[in-house]
């Protein structure tokens, strides 16, 4: 039973990490996709 709460609180620690990871990375894209249009725009 113990190993059961453990594991549960293991599994959504990681969960909650790769979801930050997922947002970090969809936020980076955004702002690469933004950087390169304002560089086009520039030449």
């Amino acid at each position: 039973m113990i190993g059961f709460i453990i594991g549960l609180f293991i599994g959504a620690f990681l969960g909650v990490l790769i979801m930050c990871l997922c947002n970090v990375a969809s936020r980076a894209d955004d702002d690469m996709e933004k950087m390169l249009k304002t560089k086009d725009n520039e030449k």
